[in-house]
């Protein structure tokens, strides 16, 4: 049974810092990060600063860094602690796309039974690393993503809750607006966990390294306390936001190419004809308008590949999803790739735009001379997903973008 519970949430104190937050590192240059880490003014990436300095120290001792710089910021009273609390998240984006849920605790049980479905693998290395964080730390500052399809009782709740004024309303450096609002009032979390707890499924979207790395740090607490009471040791808990699926955006990866690996352009052309349709665009850009259709881009032409009924949706799940065709009649058929460490050596992954604009972005990579053929995809979408979830399958490496981005550091949860 899925448990849903509130949860003591950390935040800035002053609720206006729309520069304390902050996307993941990943999303910066590195100038944006050195130029970050110059801030004086207080900020999450500031209390991560040690984990930058990656030849000071070992990366355990520079995790006991930011629990004690976390530590001095409670003691400065630059962060405060709401009580016990469910939380409703909105950010809406400057083309006005809104995204909405709802932030508490999920049982780390859930994900190791199966009551939440995960159809992605999890990064060994990033899993690993997490991990040792939570071990060090006992942070959990970013929520991992869970989705449900749409419950007109849950809609409602929230829709209630975000009338009154939000606890922290703030733009970030991309234009975007996030909203927060607490919800502490017993008898409205009771409704909440009620209609969470009931819903018939939920699917992990986003943060499989960090769920892993949670259940892991988990474990590790329970073989050091076997008789404690687990119900009321906040390390067994997993901070989520839980989003309906008409509240998520799905974007595709484009694939970049870096070369032919030696075949001619008839050779090539003759190999993909095996399973793929063939149908020439010349110079108009091609934004594929159905499943099972990919755009190629190559030589300066755009082409359309439309991968033959008879390999369809086979296997059952899998077979849906044209980033899984892809790999199995492009990428291991005709360049001979079996691990994803030799497919990262030859393909560069392209966030999509959902439109023509990804599209020319693949073609403006290949035109310069990166790369020597682009593959641009339609987007999954969430019932693709659910089915590969259900099945007990995982989806292929860089199959999809989804959005809500979080803010690290907008809303925190202390497991001491």
């Amino acid at each position: 049974m899925l448990i849903f519970k509130p949860f003591k949430g950390i935040h800035m104190k002053d609720t206006s810092l729309s520069n304390f937050p902050m996307y993941s590192p990943d999303k910066y240059t590195e100038e944006q990060i050195k130029a970050k880490l110059r801030n004086k003014n207080p900020s999450y990436i500031d209390i991560i600063k040690p984990t930058f300095f990656k030849g000071e120290s070992p990366l355990e001792n520079r995790f006991k860094k930011v629990r004690k710089r976390y530590e001095e910021y409670i003691n400065e009273n630059l962060l405060e602690s709401d009580p016990s609390s469910i939380y409703i998240y909105e950010q809406t984006k400057r083309n006005g796309l809104t995204f909405r849920g709802v932030i508490g605790l999920v049982d780390v049980e859930n994900f190791k039974n199966n009551d939440i479905k995960v159809s992605e693998r999890a990064n060994e290395q990033k899993q690993e690393i997490f991990s040792k964080f939570l071990d060090l730390t006992y942070l959990q500052t970013n929520p991992v993503i869970l989705s449900y399809n749409s419950n007109s009782k849950l809609e409602v709740m929230i829709d209630l809750e975000i009338k009154s004024k939000p606890l922290i309303n703030i733009e970030d450096e991309l234009g975007i607006t996030h909203k927060l609002w607490n919800v502490e009032n017993r008898l409205k979390i009771a409704q909440f966990k009620e209609t969470i707890e009931n819903l018939p499924s939920l699917y992990l979207i986003d943060g499989c390294y960090r769920m892993a790395g949670a259940i892991a740090h988990s474990d590790k607490i329970k073989a050091k306390n076997k008789s404690k009471d687990l119900l009321f040791d906040n390390n067994h808990y997993i901070m989520s936001l839980i989003v309906s699926s008409q509240s998520i955006k799905i974007s595709e990866y484009n694939y970049l190419i870096k070369s032919l690996n030696g075949l001619t352009k008839k050779d090539f052309f003759d190999k993909l004809e095996t399973h793929f349709t063939i149908n020439r665009k010349g110079n108009n850009p091609y934004y594929p308008s159905h499943k099972h259709h990919i755009s190629m881009y190559y030589n300066g032409e755009f082409y359309g590949l439309y991968i033959k009924h008879e390999f369809r949706n086979i296997p059952e799940g899998l077979g849906c999803m044209d980033n899984y065709l892809f790999r199995k009649f492009i990428v291991e058929s005709i360049f001979n790739i079996q691990t994803l460490k030799q497919e990262k050596e030859l393909i560069t992954y392209l966030q999509g735009s959902g439109d023509i604009k990804g599209i020319m972005d693949l073609k403006a990579a290949v035109d310069n001379r990166e790369y020597a053929v682009g593959f641009g995809f339609y987007p999954a979408n969430f019932q693709d997903l659910q089915t590969v979830s259900d099945l007990g399958k995982k989806i292929p490496f860089k199959s999809a973008y989804i959005e809500p981005n979080l803010l690290l550091g907008l809303l925190m949860f202390d497991m001491k």
